[in-house]
C-alpha cells in the first residue's frame, strides 16, 4: 500500500476506478488509502513478491510488487519457487489475473498508467500527446 501511496503523491498515479482525483495532495492521499484499505490484502512471500491472503485460496499467480510497477513473477507459487530458486522450467502459459485491484496493474509499464489519456491531456509533462 505505502508505494502505491507514494506514485499517487509523487508519480501522479490515480486508479480510475477511485473516481476524480481531488486537487489537494492530502485529500487524495486520504482517498487513495482508504480505497486501498478495500482492496485484496496482499502477503509477502519474498523480498517484493506477492500473493493475495485468504483461507481456501490456491492458484493465484505470484506478483512482484514494487510501487505500482507490478508483474507477473509466477503461475502459483509452486511454479514461482521452482523459478526463482532453482532455474528449472520455462513458462508453458501465461498467469491468469485473480485479484481483484492488483491484477489492473499487471500488463502494462508504469508510464502507461501514468502516460494514459485524461480527456486528450497527457497526466506526466513527459508524457507524449496524441497527435491532432
Amino acid at each position: 500500500m505505502d508505494g502505491v501511496l507514494f506514485d499517487v503523491e509523487h508519480n501522479a498515479y490515480w486508479h480510475e476506478e477511485w473516481g476524480d482525483r481531488p486537487a489537494a495532495m492530502t485529500a487524495a492521499i486520504d482517498l487513495a488509502r482508504r480505497r486501498l484499505a478495500e482492496a485484496p490484502t496482499m502477503v509477502p512471500v519474498f523480498g517484493h513478491r506477492y500473493l493475495p491472503a485468504g483461507r481456501g485460496t490456491f492458484g493465484h499467480p505470484v506478483l512482484s510488487m514494487h510501487q505500482t510497477d507490478i508483474v507477473f513473477y509466477g503461475l502459483d507459487l509452486a511454479d514461482y519457487i521452482r523459478r526463482e530458486f532453482t532455474w528449472f522450467g520455462i513458462r508453458a502459459q501465461e498467469p491468469k489475473s485473480t485479484v481483484a485491484f492488483w491484477s489492473d496493474f499487471v500488463g502494462t509499464t508504469p508510464s502507461e498508467r501514468m502516460c494514459s489519456d485524461n480527456g486528450g491531456r497527457a497526466s506526466r509533462p513527459y508524457c507524449s500527446l496524441p497527435a491532432t
